[in-house]
């Protein structure tokens, strides 16, 4: 069935996804996770400069597999389509069942805490209460945000997202104005001075290695869009036909604009929003405030803006909205993909003859997500999925690899690179140092 661009995403929709997905919850709440490794100011804010370099080479990497595979499915695609059969079956299902499931879960879950942190003073609820409360909360997200993908793209979950996104960047604007008004009418640059910028520095390589896999954690997210890139604006489509040593595409005009403006400017976008908002929390906290606090951006509000930082963790809660629509946008095309392919039941791979929603895809994938917030625990499902998510992108960069090595045909209108050796270099040297506790971090 030939897509309708009316229902994909254009530049503006596709950097909203890209941003709306990297920007979390935690550069609000607990951007400590850099610090807490460098022991610095002027050495943590050199880690997220130098975080945002390196997500940027490996956002090369996927740009060129997403326009040389112009197919949904992301890391199951690309591994498909060097042949990898057995692999990519172990991944979907991997991915679908535990990676993406928890995920979802998590989110909907840090969604439903920071709900009940804001109506903690005007709310009298025992433990039990609370986690039922949560619960409830989880899956109301998870039910609208799912409602909202079962219809146009750029209609609607497309318009949310763009609306998250404004309302994420406007937030931190809101940071970052507060903190450069200190800086400049207060004079509280004292923890940016000569003396004290790189005080109790920790150089040592374990210690730097640690604070890059926490920035890595901080700007993951830049790859959403090879999830879904059949959802993407592409004029001129054509389904494309794989033979043994031809490969035909057919002017890929719009996606070959779209894909890098939108992952490299939303990355930089992000990148600038980031090293503003610590230079902001720097001005105002000391390192030790930042390290001994739960939530950053209350702290900081609680310092600067007094009885208005107890609206912190509801504005947090819901900007999370945008970060559940993008995982449910990702994970949904992820099993339409693994369905196509027939390592999946044939019903995923329907979708709606008007909207070019998956829905059936789309309604799995929130059951599942469902049933793992039964776990409860946050943590635990961040466990289950972190080793499949490292090992899943390996994956993919050895594809890419295989596909120069040996000049598989892919798109002749592809966005090339070579610089494909040294990110996975950087991704096999951090892993050893890989945590669990990052990812919510960020």
């Amino acid at each position: 069935m030939t897509r309708k661009e009316v229902n994909q995403l254009g530049v503006l929709g596709a950097t909203s996804y890209i941003i709306g997905s990297v920007i979390g919850s935690g550069i609000f709440v607990s951007p400590k996770g850099i610090l807490q490794y460098t022991g610095s100011v002027g050495l943590s804010l050199i880690i997220w400069v130098a975080s945002a370099f390196l997500a940027a080479l490996n956002a090369i990497n996927y740009i060129e597999l997403g326009t040389s595979i112009p197919e949904s499915g992301a890391e199951f695609a690309y591994i498909s389509y060097v042949e990898w059969y057995p692999v990519a079956f172990s991944f979907l299902w991997l991915t679908s069942i535990i990676e993406s499931s928890c995920s979802g879960a998590a989110l909907a879950l840090t969604f439903g805490q920071y709900i009940m942190e804001a109506v903690t003073p005007i709310a009298c609820l025992d433990d039990d209460k609370r986690k039922t409360a949560e619960l409830l909360l989880a899956y109301g997200i998870l039910l609208s945000t799912s409602l909202l993908n079962m219809f146009s793209l750029s209609r609607f979950a497309g318009r949310i997202q763009f609306v998250s996104m404004a309302a994420k960047i406007a937030a931190l604007i809101m940071i970052i104005s507060i903190g450069l008004f200190y800086m400049i009418f207060k004079g509280d640059t004292q923890h940016f001075s000569k003396d004290y910028i790189f005080k109790d520095s920790d150089w040592s390589v374990s210690q730097i290695v640690l604070a890059l896999y926490q920035g890595n954690w901080a700007y993951a997210g830049y790859t959403i869009l090879n999830y879904g890139m059949e959802d993407i604006q592409i004029k001129n489509f054509k389904s494309y036909v794989e033979l043994k040593s031809v490969f035909v595409f057919s002017h890929f005009t719009s996606l070959f604009r779209t894909i890098p403006v939108a992952v490299l400017g939303g990355l930089l976008v992000t990148a600038l929003i980031y090293v503003l908002a610590n230079i902001a929390y720097f001005a105002v906290l000391t390192p030790q405030q930042i390290l001994d606090s739960s939530a950053v951006a209350t702290t900081f509000a609680q310092q600067t803006i007094g009885s208005f930082s107890y609206a912190m963790p509801a504005l947090i809660g819901f900007l999370m909205l945008g970060s559940v629509n993008a995982e449910i946008f990702a994970w949904s095309r992820y099993l339409l993909a693994g369905s196509r392919r027939g390592m999946m039941p044939s019903l995923w791979s329907l979708i709606h003859p008007d909207n070019d929603s998956p829905r059936p895809a789309v309604f799995t994938h929130t059951i599942l997500c469902m049933v793992f917030c039964l776990i409860g625990n946050v943590y635990t499902l961040v466990n289950y999925l972190t080793v499949v998510a490292l090992l899943s992108t390996m994956f993919s960069l050895a594809a890419l690899i295989l596909i120069k090595w040996r000049n598989i045909p892919v798109s002749a209108n592809a966005v090339k690179d070579w610089i494909v050796a040294f990110s996975c270099t950087k991704d096999v040297g951090i892993s050893p140092h890989s945590t669990t506790h990052g990812y919510l971090s960020y």
